[in-house]
């Protein structure tokens, strides 16, 4: 066996099961780093501050898991997931992710964030969060299409505020909302309750590939 390692083929053999061991090795690092990035949850207190990374505008796109991967990593590192400014929890399906100030590629990679209405309060007017649907099991919100009317939606916040909505109605609708004297017409996604109307949550994200949209609402309970 040694006199043949001391050959020239043995040599290139021996070079080649090299390479391919560290290939796989690098492979195997790469695929475990991959799977913690996206294990990684944002359990901080909640705060009334953003950092700069947070409140980024960004054109927003679907994501690919190769996207999901990199803008989570990139988030991490800029310590987006430092800055929790609520949560959403939808227990029926076992979702809980942090609420942002804006939703651009950091905020969305870890959770959820404002759209339209960037300075709406929980359990005022109408509340919209929106994310990723990654058709991926546990991820995001890949599994709010599982919701049902009458479950309930919590938003948490500063000081441990904490609001109540019941799920009202579910729809997939185009992703242009009908605006009226410049109002979103009600039953749309960006609705905002008028008079004695109850305030409500809206929660939305992809379907059908990114041509259109799955529009989650609820009414404010308590």
């Amino acid at each position: 066996m040694r006199a043949y390692l001391k050959t020239k083929t043995g040599k290139n053999v021996t070079i080649i099961t090299l390479l391919i061991l560290i290939i796989a090795a690098f492979g195997f690092y790469v695929k475990h780093e991959d799977q913690q990035i996206l294990n990684h949850k944002v359990n901080g207190a909640v705060t009334l501050q953003s950092n700069k990374a947070a409140l980024k505008e960004d054109d927003i796109r679907p994501f690919t898991r190769g996207d999901l991967i990199r803008n989570r990593k990139k988030a991490i590192e800029l310590g987006v997931d430092k800055y929790p400014n609520g949560y959403l929890i939808i227990p029926s399906i076992g979702v809980r992710l942090p609420i942002f100030n804006r939703a651009n590629n950091y905020t969305l990679a870890l959770g959820v964030g404002k759209s339209y209405y960037l300075d709406s309060q929980f359990g005022k007017g109408n509340y919209v969060v929106a994310g990723h649907d990654m058709e991926q099991p546990g991820i995001l919100l890949s599994d709010l299409h599982r919701v049902q009317v009458g479950q309930e939606i919590l938003l948490t916040g500063y000081n441990g505020q904490k609001y109540k909505y019941r799920i009202t109605s579910k729809k997939v609708v185009a992703p242009k909302v009908k605006v009226v004297d410049g109002k979103p017409v009600a039953g749309s996604a960006f609705y905002m309750p008028e008079n004695n109307e109850k305030p409500i949550v809206t929660v939305y994200t992809c379907a059908g590939g990114g041509i259109n949209r799955l529009v989650v609402q609820g009414v404010l309970e308590n």
